[in-house]
């Protein structure tokens, strides 16, 4: 059984990244509209990095599509404005996870040929005090000793690679997660009447914190060889289920 729950998570954001078997041109792949089924909202292209960007509203965040000659990266961003959250995110990550994963799925039935796949995320789990977010992270921690009164400025990052469960001979998967926590401090800028003295900078009673968790789920770069099509589904699904246990096990060996 998991010791946390996907819901207990706030997503920041997610991505999913799919590596190009041969050089392509971004600009005649016009991705939004054939998932999407509607025009997206802003369209950037960059001829000298060619790269074109393709990005609208999406589930309550912004879709971000962004196609290099050999790359394209698909990401769930937070909405320009957000007035449900005074966090940067876009909702709880169960409900993400699962309309981010079904569009991808959709994706992938007719994407270009690939030789690497990758799959990340930033999550956000909010508690109350310091201390209280130091204990959350000893208890996703097991292999580091955390003391929560006096620990700060704690980040912890790892991959434990492991072979990957599909039908692909030794095939590595890098299983990067990276741990810290957020302190958000509300401060006020007082301004004087006549506008002579200098802005006095106060803080406001109480803060809060925040389990940062940064996910990156990738196939290894040494295996280049190109994915069957029929692998390629079962691989996306196994890099968002190690992303997963990392959110409800932590980081186990």
């Amino acid at each position: 059984m998991a010791k946390y729950r996907l819901a207990d998570w706030q997503t920041e954001s997610l991505r999913f990244s799919a590596f190009m078997a041969e050089a392509m041109d971004p600009t005649k792949l016009r991705l939004w509209e054939s998932l999407v089924g509607s025009p997206p909202e802003e369209l950037r292209n960059r001829p000298q990095q060619q790269l074109f960007t393709e990005e609208g509203p999406f589930l309550d965040g912004r879709l971000r599509v962004q196609a290099g000659n050999n790359r394209i990266d698909w990401m769930l961003l937070p909405a320009l404005d957000n007035p449900r959250s005074e966090l940067p995110v876009v909702g709880p990550y169960d409900v993400l996870d699962q309309g981010f994963r079904e569009l991808m799925r959709r994706w992938l039935v007719d994407c270009p040929p690939v030789n690497r796949l990758a799959y990340g995320g930033v999550l956000l789990l909010p508690v109350g005090s310091l201390p209280d977010a130091y204990r959350r992270l000893d208890g996703f921690l097991p292999a580091v000793a955390i003391d929560p009164e006096n620990t700060r400025d704690f980040m912890y990052r790892i991959n434990r690679r492991r072979v990957s469960r599909c039908s692909i001979e030794e095939l590595k998967i890098n299983c990067l997660s990276t741990w810290s926590v957020v302190q958000i401090i509300e401060t006020l800028v007082e301004l004087s009447a006549d506008g002579q003295q200098t802005p006095k900078v106060v803080q406001r009673p109480g803060s809060r914190s925040i389990c940062r968790l940064e996910i990156d789920i990738n196939t290894a770069p040494e295996f280049n060889l190109i994915f069957d099509k029929d692998v390629v589904s079962a691989l996306f699904e196994e890099i968002v289920d190690i992303g997963n246990e990392i959110a409800t096990e932590g980081d186990v060996r």
